[in-house]
């Protein structure tokens, strides 16, 4: 295991081994876990977080099997980043090597003196969570496992005539009825994809849609959280995930939907509407017309991301859970 870095100039060297791990690695949350976000997110938050940066390389014989994005604040620390953003955040291991970077972390709580590590953000269905939990106790560690959040995510498999038949029949009834007036206004409406730079380019009419669209989403974007969107996007852009879907009505964008892709999955991050198409309900029927190009181009997956709201579930989703690990040094 290598020094943990602690300046940002670290931090971009390590970049570009880290992200061909994660990409060797290919975790169904890969876009939350490559250097790219929790980078854009210290870029501007990172001065006022109040903590010290800890990213610790994990490495076997030379090569990089592992990566540790930490935050210390004194004798404490957590993941790089902040859940209300990242919907999932974590480390990052080689395929086979899990146990290996958990015992890398453990030896670096105790080498560091940090006492408490609280790991929020946690895919319930990686590896590392059970192996965390098991090495704790041997390792003189107490965790405490909690569920943090739901990300409602819906089954593609087989295309979209597949997806309906698996829905309940009144929700069935609803997805087609939600898409009836735009399909009776014909030709004047419009549904496009816009891929990374294309998609970057369009982030600040977004950003003008989720200030209109909803009061908590205009207290929400302040001027360092609409900088953060920007700054995402352009480095999930250059990376190959940025996705926008564009629902326009008589050439108007009518509402926008922000999301990432991976080669089985579309991950719906934000979304924003004109309230004055809101007769036409273009806010829900794009995240339905999202789900049906996702199935026509032969995605397996959309994960809804963090969110109980009922059209996620009434769209399909089924639960799947975002962990929180607390982690306490025993005495």
């Amino acid at each position: 295991m290598s020094s943990a870095l602690t300046t940002t100039a670290g931090w971009d060297q390590l970049a570009p081994r880290w992200r061909a791990l994660v990409a060797e690695a290919a975790p169904d949350i890969a876009p939350f876990v490559a250097p790219e976000f929790a980078r854009a997110w210290w870029s501007v938050f990172g001065d006022a977080a109040g903590v010290d940066l800890e990213i610790v390389p994990v490495e076997d014989d030379g090569n990089l099997i592992g990566v540790l994005p930490l935050t210390r604040n004194g004798v404490s620390a957590g993941w790089v980043g902040e859940h209300e953003v990242a919907d999932y955040m974590g480390a990052v291991a080689a395929r086979g090597q899990e146990a290996a970077v958990v015992d890398a972390l453990f030896d670096h709580l105790e080498r560091s003196g940090l006492t408490s590590l609280d790991l929020r953000g946690l895919d319930s269905g990686a590896p590392l969570v059970g192996l965390l939990e098991a090495a704790a106790p041997q390792r003189g560690w107490r965790a405490a496992r909690s569920e943090e959040a739901v990300c409602p995510v819906v089954d593609l498999e087989g295309g979209w005539e597949a997806y309906l038949g698996r829905l309940r029949s009144r929700d069935r009834r609803e997805v087609r009825r939600k898409l009836r007036p735009l399909r009776q206004l014909g030709s004047a409406i419009q549904f496009d994809l816009l891929h990374n730079a294309e998609a970057a380019a369009q982030l600040p009419l977004l950003l003008e849609l989720m200030s209109g669209s909803r009061g908590d989403k205009a207290a929400f974007l302040t001027d360092n959280m609409q900088r953060f969107f920007l700054t995402l996007g352009e480095t999930m852009a250059a990376h190959g995930w940025l996705r926008l879907h564009c629902l326009s009505v008589s050439g108007e964008a009518a509402a926008m939907v922000l999301g990432w892709e991976t080669p089985e999955e579309l991950m719906l991050y934000n979304s924003g509407f004109d309230a004055r198409f809101r007769d036409l309900n273009v806010g829900l029927a794009s995240k339905v017309l999202c789900l049906r190009d996702a199935a026509e181009r032969g995605l397996r997956r959309v994960n809804f991301l963090r969110g109980d709201e009922p059209y996620k579930f009434e769209l399909g989703g089924q639960p799947s859970a975002v962990l929180r690990l607390q982690l306490q040094r025993v005495d």
